[in-house]
């Protein structure tokens, strides 16, 4: 038996493909799907009300949690409160939640944030994570009941993102010369992700024909002007600070040798496992997740900003191609279809 109605929350946007392909995944099993929008206080209440669900799956909820200042975050934790309690004690519909992090990205108001946090995932029915070492930190820092929790993969985004351009018409597109190195940066482009350690690396280790793509929309403006400063007029440097549509996304992948993801902090990543659907080598911060995820390409993650520097220097010197293919095949193994799992009844 499974429950047949499920409400989405919040509402990430078409142009979220992780949500977007989990959505269509979950409608073409024959579940009815709907997406509540999160725009004001008490939007959960609101969407409940509207669509009447068996089930409630949330994605990021940090976003009800967290505010621009103490006291916001305090209102916005007390409707959150008041709305989760509602769901488990009146309307008694379970809870289902992805945790991609542990905390905001930000670190914003993290023992406050810890304690709501605390609360909502004690009253999910279940919890999905993406590795064994964050299943054992929730278990053990929240309190929650090991049988809840469940591994499960993303859907692999070559299933979303187009991949029929080669090497050699990206490098056209950009304008890189055939046999150079590319280094490429994917995604939006914020302060945790560590920009300024991966422009500071690349000006210490460029070599001629090297060149560094940094692919993605920012939303603070504050700070693309300042990391861009660092750049200087840096002519190796190619910045494409935009939201990159989906017909475009290959061309920068298929124009790069490896992809640098120089986190400062982070539990699960979209852009390695969309870098893994394109056959690539991943340097990245080094985590219990990212050593579950990626211990064939170890060589390739950094514990700290300096030995960024050694991880980019080193990937000119092994086999590049080999990690890649192995990256493809493991997110192409994932066990995304245990996502019905979710939606069974206990």
């Amino acid at each position: 038996m499974r429950f047949q109605k499920i409400l989405i929350l919040p509402d990430a946007g078409p142009e979220n493909p992780f949500q977007y392909q989990m959505i269509e995944f979950l409608k073409s099993q024959g579940f009815e799907v709907s997406v509540g929008e999160k725009k004001n206080l008490g939007s959960i209440y609101k969407a409940v009300n509207q669509f009447n669900p068996d089930i409630i799956y949330f994605d990021w909820v940090h976003s009800y949690i967290i505010g621009r200042t103490f006291l916001w975050s305090l209102i916005k934790s007390l409707f959150f409160v008041l709305e989760i309690s509602y769901l488990c004690f009146f309307r008694k519909i379970p809870i289902i939640h992805t945790l991609h992090n542990t905390q905001n990205h930000g670190g914003y108001w993290l023992k406050w944030e810890q304690i709501i946090y605390g609360f909502f995932l004690r009253k999910c029915a279940k919890i999905r994570v993406y590795s064994e070492t964050i299943r054992q930190e929730i278990i053990r820092r929240f309190g929650v009941p090991s049988g809840t929790v469940y591994i499960i993969q993303d859907i692999p985004y070559h299933h979303y993102y187009p991949d029929n351009i080669s090497k050699k018409e990206s490098r056209t597109y950009f304008n890189i010369i055939e046999n150079g190195f590319t280094f490429l940066f994917f995604g939006k482009i914020k302060q945790y992700k560590g920009l300024e350690d991966l422009i500071r690396a690349f000006e210490n280790i460029k070599k001629s024909g090297d060149y560094l793509l940094i692919a993605g929309e920012c939303l603070d403006n504050n700070y693309l002007k300042y990391i861009k400063k660092i750049t200087g007029n840096c002519p190796e440097i190619m910045w494409y600070d935009q939201f990159i549509n989906k017909d475009e996304v290959q061309y920068f992948f298929n124009a790069a040798n490896v992809v640098v993801l120089p986190f400062t902090r982070i539990d699960h990543s979209g852009s390695i496992d969309l870098a893994m659907s394109f056959s690539k080598p991943v340097i990245t911060l080094k985590t219990g997740a990212a050593t579950e995820l990626l211990a064939h390409q170890d060589c390739l993650l950094f514990e700290t900003s300096s030995t960024l520097e050694s991880c980019m220097d080193l990937a000119r010197k092994i086999n590049l191609e080999e990690i890649g293919i192995k990256n493809f095949k493991k997110a192409d193994s994932s066990n995304y279809h245990e996502l019905l799992t979710l939606f069974q009844k206990v």
